[in-house]
């Protein structure tokens, strides 16, 4: 979709925040974001838009750099990060709105669809494409009650470990797109990827998972009403999903595997989340703050990657928040017409 003007695309992209972080804005685990943001964020923010320009520099375009991130989420929810610290950098408005557009062209890059998911569908993949993952994953097998379960109770446990190992920063560990309607067998089609699974940066003296990715595709009747949102929330409504799944397909590490193999990793996930979590209970306020730091920072390592420099947290940063305190103000959850003009206030 081609949008007349640059603001109309960031009128959507208000619109998409208004209602994404509504669903969001809850007081989360180990310490709410909002409230120690501003230990490193303004860095976060400046770091980086140095390096988008040093690649750009470089003659890279704004779609191989958004390819060095392979999932649109991951740089879609970035954007008020950056925006947030150009605000407390005191960048012109007019500069935060030309990085907002140049992020959201990277987003779009990596879709087939709209950047916004205004019509409640993340589309990343063509049709041509989907045809050829209900050819050669999906077409002619049949899922039953006890697999659908199965594979249901295994996405709601990686889903508690993914936000163990990133905490809020879903985007670097997580895609869900869809819903892909192919045909009146598959009509509504969806791929849940989970990335980034053995972050050992970031936890070196933890289990993880012994493997890095796992995809799964999962074919749904026309009764199932599924939408995801700009942030990749999704939602259901319609008909209970595990009667509806009518086809599934499951990759990890590259290879086709079968629901035995998810439930292995189911086992170990489950020894792995009370350790962590624990550990992560025990440690003080200023140690889970520093290791939200370590994340952020993950979450934008692509790009120093690729510019061949250490994309770890840097060391002011570190003494920011040795030193600093928690913004009580921003503790409480925010009332829904509050969630709304801020969001009407991001860009």
């Amino acid at each position: 979709m081609k949008y007349k003007t640059d603001e109309d695309r960031l009128s959507l992209y208000r619109n998409s925040l208004s209602f994404a972080w509504g669903f969001v804005d809850y007081n989360d685990w180990p310490v709410k974001l909002n409230s120690i943001f501003h230990l490193f964020l303004e860095e976060f923010g400046e770091d980086f838009i140095k390096d988008l320009r040093h690649l750009e520099d470089q003659s890279l375009s704004l779609s191989d750099i958004a390819r060095l991130f392979y999932n649109p989420a991951r740089i879609f929810r970035l954007i008020d990060s950056v925006i947030y610290s150009m605000r407390r950098n005191r960048y012109p408005l007019c500069d935060q709105r030309k990085i907002v557009l140049k992020m959201l062209s990277m987003v779009k890059a990596l879709k087939y669809g709209s950047e916004f998911n205004e019509d409640g569908r993340n589309i990343i993949l063509d049709p041509e494409a989907v045809a050829r993952v209900v050819h050669n994953k999906i077409r002619g097998r049949v899922c039953t009650t006890e697999e659908s379960r199965k594979l249901h109770r295994f996405c709601g446990i990686i889903w508690a470990y993914t936000e163990t190992i990133f905490f809020r920063a879903h985007d670097v560990t997580k895609e869900i797109h869809g819903p892909y309607c192919h045909d009146k067998q598959n009509p509504n089609i969806l791929m849940k990827e989970y990335l980034n699974l053995q972050p050992r940066e970031i936890w070196p003296d933890f289990m993880l998972l012994p493997c890095s990715t796992i995809k799964i595709v999962m074919s749904y009747g026309e009764n199932v009403n599924i939408t995801i949102d700009a942030l990749n929330h999704l939602y259901h409504k319609g008909e209970s999903l595990v009667p509806n799944l009518k086809g599934y397909s499951i990759e990890i590490d590259g290879k086709e595997e079968n629901i035995e193999k998810l439930q292995e990793i189911a086992e170990i996930i489950a020894r792995i989340i009370p350790d962590m979590t624990s550990a992560i209970d025990r440690m003080n306020w200023h140690e889970k703050v520093m290791k939200y730091g370590e994340i952020f920072w993950f979450r934008k390592k692509p790009l120093r990657e690729k510019r061949g420099i250490c994309w770890r947290l840097p060391e002011e940063v570190k003494r920011n928040i040795c030193t600093g305190e928690v913004n009580h103000r921003r503790i409480n959850r925010l009332s829904e017409e509050q969630v709304y003009r801020l969001a009407k206030l991001t860009i």
